[in-house]
């Protein structure tokens, strides 16, 4: 991981540690961040292996932890 988080990027940890998986559509409603700071979020995340994205339904993606993160 990264050593420079973002506030959205350690907010996202933060939930996801406490919630386990949440839907994406859940995510961008955190009324801290805009719907664009949470998908950056997300995109960094998952491109330095923090979280995964999986496709649950049409249209519809579950963002969890990876493994060595929980």
């Amino acid at each position: 991981m990264d050593m420079m988080l973002s506030s959205s990027q350690k907010r996202l940890l933060e939930v996801l540690r406490e919630k386990g998986p949440q839907p994406l559509d859940t995510l961008c409603e955190l009324p801290e961040f805009t719907w664009a700071q949470v998908l950056l979020a997300v995109d960094h995340l998952s491109r330095s292996r923090d979280i995964s994205l999986e496709l649950v339904g049409p249209r519809e993606y579950q963002v969890s932890l990876t493994e060595e993160r929980t």
